[in-house]
């Protein structure tokens, strides 16, 4: 199931039907993708971002495909932040009426509470993404019923964070558990290499990817069931 070591031939001709079929043939794990005829994604591989990216979407949608929903609280309090933000820089500029704001120096105790405000919640939002996001691309709630780890992840949140440094092989795959009260009960790093699932030409082996990626998430959730 890795692509290093293969004999791919023209990469993207013979090889890439040969590997369809065998997918075909045997299916995908419980719990993990299934494989499908759409076409395989594709990213420069110097470009450390855009494969990234696809990395990072493809680690959302198998845990997704886990049983583990998204948590949208923290995206929720950053949108209503930033949207407060934004009423008070149009306070500041056309208060009390957007035809005849009030003029300066009247208006200078309003610019301060607001300018002050404003830079309060800009320092909250850039603290949040320093001290507590930093490479954090998803978090999840805790796994539905159709989830083959709900009895054993149950009442447990997963902070899934990723990193893969600028022309670097090694994405490393960061999975820490929490309880409902907030408490850290596991933690554990998964390096891959990107030679196992992109080809010479920058084609990417979603469906490889994504094993490993399921892989990992049982690797944690059996721990987690040795501690109960």
């Amino acid at each position: 199931r890795r692509l290093t070591g293969r004999q791919t031939g023209t990469p993207g001709e013979g090889n890439m039907a040969g590997e369809k079929e065998d997918k075909k043939k045997e299916g995908g794990k419980e719990g993990g993708a299934a494989a499908n005829d759409e076409p395989y994604k594709t990213a420069n591989p110097g470009d450390t971002a855009t494969t990234k990216g696809l990395l990072d979407d493809a680690v959302v949608q198998a845990f997704e495909y886990q049983g583990f929903p998204e948590d949208h609280r923290l995206s929720n309090i950053k949108l209503g932040l930033g949207f407060i933000a934004c009423v008070l820089a149009l306070v500041a500029q056309f208060w009390p009426n957007p035809l005849k704001p009030m003029p300066f120096p009247e208006s200078r105790p309003l610019l301060l509470v607001c300018c002050v405000t404003y830079f309060a919640i800009s320092f909250g939002l850039q603290a949040i993404t320093s001290f507590y996001e930093k490479d954090a691309i998803l978090f999840t709630r805790n796994p539905n019923e159709t989830s083959p780890w709900w009895s054993t992840m149950k009442g447990h949140r997963v902070k899934v964070s990723t990193t893969l440094p600028r022309f670097s092989l090694d994405y490393t795959l960061s999975l820490q558990v929490s309880n409902d009260k907030g408490e850290v009960v596991d933690h554990a790093d998964t390096k891959m290499k990107l030679t196992d699932y992109f080809e010479e030409n920058g084609t990417f082996h979603e469906d490889f990817f994504m094993d490993d990626v399921d892989d990992a998430i049982a690797d944690i959730a059996k721990r987690k069931e040795k501690t109960q």
